[in-house]
């Protein structure tokens, strides 16, 4: 984005300021502000702006403009300059108000091969916006599994080497740096880009393969705008407006408001609402100079950690030496495995660490296979025995239990050493899996020639990750806050639609979870002025939740299917993907493109494409048995793995339920049990562990459901 200054750029006479922002407190922080940066500082609410012509954050080179509908256009400059926005065929003008902001709105632009570039001008500034696309735009938003980066999905590496899509534009929205944010803000700082090698390994998996799906079939340009926050609530994501509308959210909102200040900089003469803003101000003032100070001091050491580390992986010499039979281990210390390496001796300690064990192999061993299983290490490893590379498994697929074949010349009687170097970017972790599953074993006697591996294990640290100081520590699961600070900044961009991947967090909410979804959807498409913008999102993966919380997720996923009667909503199905250990699948490639198979027959006229899995629709008791009829079957019922129908369950009068025989019979299925001569009720996959086999033929999985509710 190019700015321009042609002649002299004279100053506006200063302008009357709001009430609050000529009071002495509120002035001195913002000057205050000012000396800790400009970038800072105008992108807080309370601020004065800065009188020359800007762009709000989201408009930049390389973006992506939303095809065939009115296109708002928005940002800064002096109070009452005349400001006018070219774009293609289209020109705007307009004048900013009183405290600077203008905004207007073009014309539709229909899609169209090329770029384009919009010039922006106010006075004697202009601005210009090049590489412009024209197409749809898509917002991806939600917690961690919304997040989870392309580099952690399955076959990450892979995926970045072939991300080469000049016509799928990204823009991650930041993390909130305001420790309060109880007001709509009205700016982010962010840059459009290219999908590319180098621009996607760290951009929302999920959001990247569902565009990618979209793009690859219609050949439109997408954009894809990446905010989400892992950890959070629904509640935070949604407008006050809205979610105040539900039991007890009021009370939970006013106590964001409850902010901690210094009275004596606040004048006593201010009214409740002068103080207020002045709180929040001053808060944000301090948090910001805190922050800036320390996040100077710890980019470098994070920095020179991350090459150590990268440099250390690739180290075959280091790899030599740690690994050898015969090195010293006097430098070594004990630790007792399986373990969490933070919770034995390296407390706080994120990288690599090594692990060694010798263990005695019995005579009639040598000269056979060897199987080594060392069940989970959190999260990577790559495993040795006798000095030689047996085994690795990356980061995105760390749930899965190590089983490593050892050939038969590695190995001999007496002492073999296995060698372990974990890698744990996260938890302090490492080998910390079941100790009964940690064993070395002969290849096809493993029940009865095996020998256990838990117990001491010599460890030396490797190269330590240190982190770049993250954002200063915000509540996030306050109501609205990051609407205020991750949404409300990109109203009202013009947008095609929204995907929506979250509910880990609101396990426990049941069906209470409908109604703030609601409000969410609601909320978004109100304020992006768009009544009927498809919603698409995802029913969380099966998972082992444990605190008492082991019966909740099957309430919450009969919530997120409730919400497929709000008008313009897609759910897609991710039970058969998940791992009932990892509540972050890694398989975010088909999440992605079921998500686009919503979009792709709802939005881009593939009408006939199947593009869900059988949902429950009806039943209806036939003597001892219950018909079950679905929407969705595409062409025909199936079983996944060509086995019986599981996880049906089937119920009489006292509505106990009991596992139940299921038949596909043409597009229905007929569920009885011996044990219930008069049904009443059934249900299906209803347990947090349900990874269930029941799927139409094009192989999307059906969704949990019951007949009847209590």
């Amino acid at each position: 984005m190019a700015r321009e200054l042609t002649g002299e750029n004279r100053e506006e006479p200063p302008q009357k300021m709001q009430k609050i922002i000529l009071r002495k407190a509120i002035l001195t922080t913002t000057i205050a502000a000012l000396l800790l940066g400009a970038t800072a500082c105008h992108h807080f609410r309370h601020v004065e702006r800065d009188p020359a012509l800007r762009m709000a954050g989201i408009f930049t080179d390389h973006m992506v403009l939303q095809r065939d509908q009115p296109l708002p256009v928005w940002g800064w400059a002096a109070p009452g300059r005349a400001v006018t926005v070219e774009v293609g065929p289209h020109s705007a003008r307009t004048r900013t108000n009183r405290a600077g902001r203008w905004r207007l709105t073009l014309p539709a632009l229909a899609s169209r091969k090329g770029s384009l570039t919009m010039t922006v001008k106010a006075g004697r500034e202009t601005i210009r916006i090049a590489d412009i696309l024209v197409g749809d735009v898509w917002l991806c938003s939600g917690q961690s599994n919304m997040e989870m980066s392309v580099s952690l999905s399955a076959d990450g590496k892979a995926e970045i080497k072939a991300a080469n899509h000049p016509n799928i534009r990204l823009f991650n929205v930041p993390r909130p740096i305001d420790p309060i944010a109880i007001d709509p803000q009205n700016d982010i700082v962010g840059q459009w880009q290219a999908c590319s090698p180098e621009t996607i390994p760290d951009f929302s998996a999920v959001g990247y393969y569902f565009g990618r799906e979209i793009h690859q079939r219609t050949n439109v340009p997408i954009g894809l705008i990446n905010s989400s926050y892992g950890g959070t609530i629904i509640e935070t994501w949604t407008r006050q407006e809205e979610i105040s509308r539900l039991p007890g959210m009021t009370e939970r909102i006013a106590e964001a408001q409850d902010i901690h200040y210094d009275p004596a900089l606040v004048p006593q003469d201010m009214t409740a609402k002068e103080k207020r803003a002045a709180k929040i101000h001053q808060a944000n003032i301090k948090a910001r100079a805190d922050y800036k100070l320390a996040f100077k001091a710890s980019v470098e050491p994070a920095a020179k950690s991350r090459q150590a580390f990268k440099e250390a992986e690739a180290d075959d010499e280091l790899a030599r030496k740690m690994t050898n039979p015969g090195s010293d281990l006097r430098s070594w210390k004990t630790m007792q495995i399986p373990n969490k390496w933070g919770e034995a001796g390296l407390p706080d300690f994120r990288g690599m660490v090594w692990f060694r064990k010798t263990i005695d192999v019995p005579a009639s061993w040598a000269g056979k296979n060897l199987v080594l299983r060392l069940d989970r290490v959190l999260e990577g490893d790559v495993t040795w025995f006798n000095g030689q590379r047996v085994g690795a498994t990356a980061i995105a697929d760390y749930y899965k239990p190590r089983v490593y074949s050892i050939p038969a010349s590695l190995v001999k009687a007496g002492a073999n050493t296995i060698t372990v170097r974990a890698i744990d970017t996260y938890r302090s972790r490492g080998l910390s899996g079941k100790p009964d599953a940690m064993v070395l074993c002969v290849a096809g006697s493993e029940e009865t020639d095996r020998i256990g591996l838990a117990g001491p294990w010599r460890y030396k640290p490797g190269v330590q990750l240190l982190a770049k100081l993250p954002f200063p520590h915000v509540d996030i699961n306050h109501p609205t806050l990051l609407y205020n600070t991750m949404i409300h900044p990109l109203v009202p961009f013009a947008i095609r639609g929204i995907t929506w991947y979250q509910g880990e967090q609101n396990n426990g909410d049941g069906m209470l979870y409908f109604d703030k979804m609601q409000a969410l959807i609601q909320s978004w498409r109100n304020v992006f002025l768009r009544p009927d913008a498809p919603f698409y999102f995802v029913q969380i993966a099966p998972y082992r939740y444990g605190g008492g919380m082991e019966r909740a997720l099957p309430l919450l996923w009969e919530a997120q299917s409730a919400a497929l009667d709000i008008p313009h909503t897609g759910m897609a199905v991710i039970s058969d993907i998940g791992h009932v250990n990892w509540i972050h699948p890694s398989n975010k490639q088909d999440v992605g493109k079921r998500l686009a198979l919503w979009a792709l027959a709802k939005d881009y006229g593939q009408e006939d494409l199947v593009h869900s899995g059988p949902l429950y629709k009806s039943m209806a008791i036939e003597g001892s048995k219950i018909r079950l009829s679905f929407n969705h079957t595409g062409s025909g019922l199936a079983s996944r793995d060509a086995k019986p129908l599981d996880w049906f369950e089937i119920a009489g009068k006292d509505g106990k339920f009991v596992k139940a025989q299921a038949v596909i019979d043409g597009n229905t299925i007929l569920v009885s049990s011996d044990a219930i001569a008069k049904p009443t009720a059934a249900r299906f996959a209803w347990d947090q562990e349900a990874v269930p086999n029941l799927i139409n033929k094009e192989g999307l999985p059906a969704g949990p459901f019951r007949t009847h509710r209590p």
